[in-house]
């Protein structure tokens, strides 16, 4: 009897007052974004996907989109904050032609019914994190294409090896950049962006979770393959 009556004690008395320790904690806010770069040469090198085998001229001198990830600040990111349902036709509004280019899904052929499960899966992962409509996740994107554009130190190695370093520097600065590698081939880059009302403002330092990530450090020589 007494055991039932503290428990109730404690109940009522969560009821009348804000207590913290009564209460769960909110999940707190994504305050960065982590926008990932793909270099489609070297996700291709040694497979045989569709587009690998036929990539349009852009895909073959440039970074593509791998994804805008919202990220906290120190460590971590979320995922998976609603199950608000990729709308197919949000392509389609932006323009095929112009996803296809800047955001491709090798895997596929572009005229495969599964060509937008990769758009898919970064809206319902990342994008339903980013407090915006589906078209501003996908147009925020792209704008940020033209923001940091592929260094022309890059383009001019395209079938030779670069300077790790030389490619930081050319995406920003080395505290701003995780390049990615698979046994030093480049196959993409991470850089961070300061969110302002959930938007992308400017390039800022990486935390160092996210610099941690880079995978290009067994020696200052990165590959950079052709297709």
């Amino acid at each position: 009897m007494y055991l039932w009556r503290v428990l109730l004690l404690c109940l009522f008395s969560c009821s009348l007052f804000i207590d913290m320790n009564c209460q769960s904690s909110p999940s707190p806010l994504p305050q960065i974004y982590v926008y990932a770069y793909s270099w489609t040469p070297g996700f291709c090198h040694n497979q045989k996907y569709p587009g690998c085998s036929n990539p349009l001229s852009y895909w073959t001198t440039n970074f593509t989109i791998h994804g805008l990830w919202p990220q906290y600040a120190t460590s971590g990111y979320p995922a998976s904050c609603t199950t608000e349902a990729f709308d197919a036709s949000v392509p389609q509004q932006i323009g095929m032609n112009k996803m296809i280019q800047y955001w491709p899904d090798v895997q596929y052929d572009v005229d495969s019914t599964h060509y937008d499960s990769f758009w898919q899966h970064e809206w319902s992962k990342h994008g339903t994190c980013s407090g915006l409509s589906q078209i501003e996740y996908f147009n925020q994107a792209l704008d940020l294409t033209n923001r940091i554009p592929t260094p022309a130190v890059l383009y001019e190695s395209i079938g030779y090896s670069i300077s790790a370093n030389a490619l930081r520097i050319g995406l920003g600065g080395a505290d701003y950049v995780a390049l990615q590698c698979n046994n030093q081939i480049l196959n993409g880059a991470y850089t961070c962006w300061q969110q302002i009302n959930n938007i992308p403002s400017v390039q800022i330092v990486c935390p160092a979770s996210v610099v941690k990530e880079d995978t290009c450090i067994s020696s200052d020589n990165v590959i950079v393959p052709s297709l």
